[in-house]
């Protein structure tokens, strides 16, 4: 049975004669020319296939009839060769929804008069949870020390003393000539007393820096080096030309699988780095992909601050070499356009287990100072009309103490003050900043 001209005149009508693939907007007739008619270069594709084994075939017909103006939709040629080929990634709901959001796009733009023409005010509101991809920070360190260093920044490392507390860790950045850390310089027994002269050392209260551009951007730097830290001791690699970590296999060849707690509130096990296979004959695909995420600390106001979680992808041709050009970030801007916002949630749900290791909150210890990070997304509430049959999304995942993580939190809030409290201690008067 063919399609009915009344039918394909309703089809091209609503869809004012363009292409429904999202974004594409391309027009389906052709102007005359001096020698030719018009043109119709548009195509009316089946939704389900008219012909057996093709494509979406084994799924109900919507509205029953294989040719009925419900099952049909307008593409260019392109798109059309598309969606057939790539029908798994294509769905019928998917077509249906692009064939929907189409028609209501051409409906309020060739009639604006009308665009309400039909709508009606919904009756029944709903509240829901938004959630940010924000992780509050609780506590920060209150001083900076800095002190006189003569050794360039690179060979610092190189001559730390590690602190037999293996808790305790040992951001820095020099400027200047000054190192600059949150662990107290002045400790004789200071995992920099081999670089920087303890009789030289001042004290900093951040809340004098913050406020001050140049000062606070170099806390956020020793804030940021210290996500470099709990990082790499999670085994995550840095990529320093794009600001990310990432997953390496343990070994060449051979995949990584990473035990997390979903959205869901259950244990759920992911491909972390893995060499991707192709879905119409199961051979592997020539590039590796791999997690990454991009962690960056944001003043909110101007005593609340957050950690950003920016869930990415990298991409390596064995498991470990990066894989430059073009195609890199063709790949990536693929992944980043299937993504909808519960993919997004799956994604920052991932991570914040990860990085948290099933913790309530991530807790940095630089000696007598503390970054106290709670584990839970920074949320808010938003009530709007309610779209029947649409379910809100809940964030069953949650995070309980026990009497370690207490042990943890009692640790980080309660330590000593510095011996050296003096009310004239602290640097108040510290000159102009240095650029970096």
């Amino acid at each position: 049975m063919a399609i009915d001209a009344r039918t394909r005149q309703i089809l091209w009508g609503k869809a004012g004669a363009i292409c429904t693939f999202p974004d594409c907007r391309r027009r389906l007739v052709r102007d005359e020319t001096a020698n030719d008619r018009e043109v119709l270069v548009g195509e009316i594709a089946h939704i389900v296939a008219q012909s057996p084994g093709g494509p979406r075939r084994d799924v109900e017909v919507p509205g029953g009839d294989i040719d009925g103006y419900t099952n049909l939709i307008l593409f260019c040629h392109e798109h059309h060769e598309l969606v057939d080929q790539q029908h798994h990634t294509y769905s019928v709901e998917r077509l249906l929804q692009f064939k929907h959001d189409h028609e209501e796009w051409v409906r309020i733009r060739l009639s604006r008069n009308q665009q309400c023409d039909g709508l009606s005010r919904q009756e029944k509101t709903v509240t829901e949870t938004v959630w940010s991809t924000l992780l509050p920070v609780t506590q920060l360190p209150g001083y900076v020390f800095s002190g006189e260093c003569t050794v360039p920044e690179a060979d610092v490392r190189s001559s730390i003393r590690w602190p037999s507390d293996k808790r305790i860790i040992t951001p820095f950045i020099v400027r200047g000539g000054q190192l600059y850390a949150f662990n107290n310089l002045r400790d004789l027994d200071s995992p920099f007393a081999m670089v920087v002269d303890p009789l030289s050392v001042k004290r900093h209260s951040v809340s004098d820096w913050l406020g001050q551009p140049d000062y606070e951007r170099w806390f956020v730097e020793l804030l940021n080096r210290t996500i470099n830290k709990i990082t790499g001791r999670l085994g995550l690699k840095l990529d320093r030309n794009h600001h990310r970590y990432y997953f390496e296999p343990d070994e060449p060849g051979k995949e990584k699988r990473v035990s997390y707690l979903s959205v869901g509130g259950g244990r759920s096990e992911r491909n972390v780095a893995w060499n991707p296979h192709f879905r119409h004959n199961d051979e592997a695909k020539r590039h590796w992909e791999h997690l990454a995420i991009g962690l960056r600390f944001h003043k909110l106001v101007q005593s609340s601050w957050g950690l950003a979680i920016r869930p990415e992808r990298r991409f390596t041709s064995d498991g470990f070499a990066s894989l430059e050009g073009k195609a890199t970030g063709k790949r990536s801007t693929k992944r980043k356009s299937r993504m909808y916002n519960f993919d997004v949630l799956k994604e920052v749900q991932f991570w914040r287990d990860f990085l948290s290791q099933g913790r309530p909150r991530i807790t940095c210890l630089f000696g007598k100072q503390a970054l106290v990070i709670e584990n839970a997304l920074m949320s808010g509430s938003i009530t709007w009309p309610e779209v029947a049959g649409d379910e809100a999304v809940r964030m069953a995942a949650s995070y309980e103490d026990d009497l370690l993580t207490l042990a943890e939190l009692y640790e980080a809030n309660d330590f000593d003050e510095f011996d050296d409290d003096a009310a004239g201690d602290i640097d108040t008067d510290q000159g102009e900043p240095l650029e970096d």
